[in-house]
């Protein structure tokens, strides 16, 4: 289905924005392997590039952009939402999934001056209708776009490793989706902590991983942790999605995406 043909009475849809403290934790991953758990389930699935590095878009659409998030964000119309829209290059029936594109001008948009939030995003995400599933890939940081973010999102799935700085930087990401909660959007949820890249044989990884169940408990916590695992590296590497990757450990990491996207469903 193009995205010219999901457009028409507005209906809800759940959006999730996934976001991280600091680059290197796997967050575009988490966003492509949820995009294509939803694919395997039939699902419209938009995904949104807010990160100026534009990883998930380069990985999922290698068309031309003549216009991209940072046209939407400065100038949220629906025209501009709709001129933005391009089909994803996974051919994975029966789902499909579209771009949001993203652009390294988008970083203009992430100064943040304390003042109030004037949420562009969801002013443009609110023209949209035809998606079971929007997924907002965030900047590695809690600066404005991150806000936009959050600040159009039913839900906050945040994305960290078991290490030192990757648990302190959840609290931090916890305190911001609080705030946005309270100033701007009060339907905002936290859906779930997803801890990536584990190591079974480290030790660190393992103590890390204890200490946040033990700080931020099991309902918290998505379940299972998602291992580190080529098949990850090989997907993105390839362009196909992970449920695509016919290995063992393909297999396995598909098989985790499939249940944490139920669990968000569920939450919906």
């Amino acid at each position: 289905m193009s995205p010219a043909g999901r457009h028409g009475t507005l209906i809800p849809m759940p959006t999730i924005s996934v976001i991280a403290l600091k680059g290197g934790v796997g967050k575009t991953s988490v966003v492509l392997g949820l995009a294509s758990a939803a694919t395997v389930r039939g699902l419209a699935t938009l995904v949104v590039d807010l990160d100026p590095q534009g990883n998930a878009t380069s990985l999922l659409s290698t068309h031309a952009h003549k216009t991209t998030v940072a046209e939407v964000l400065a100038n949220p119309t629906r025209e501009t939402v709709e001129a933005a829209l391009t089909a994803c290059d996974w051919e994975l029936a029966p789902g499909e999934v579209d771009v949001l594109p993203g652009h390294p001008n988008v970083i203009r948009f992430d100064s943040w001056n304390g003042g109030t939030l004037r949420p562009k995003l969801a002013r443009a995400l609110s023209h949209l209708s035809g998606y079971d599933l929007t997924l907002i890939d965030c900047p590695p940081s809690l600066g404005a776009l991150t806000r936009e973010a959050l600040a159009a999102s039913d839900f906050a799935l945040i994305v960290t490793t078991p290490t030192f700085f990757g648990s302190q930087g959840v609290a931090r990401a916890i305190a911001e989706v609080d705030e946005i909660r309270k100033s701007v959007n009060p339907q905002l949820k936290l859906a779930g902590i997803v801890v990536n890249r584990v190591r079974s044989t480290a030790e660190e990884h393992e103590y890390r991983r204890q200490e946040l169940t033990e700080i931020y408990g099991r309902v918290t916590l998505m379940k299972p942790v998602i291992p580190e695992r080529i098949a990850v590296q090989q997907a993105e590497g390839t362009g196909l999605p992970v449920h695509r990757i016919r290995t063992a450990g393909g297999r396995e990491v598909a098989d985790i995406f499939d249940g944490y996207l139920n669990t968000l469903l569920r939450k919906s």
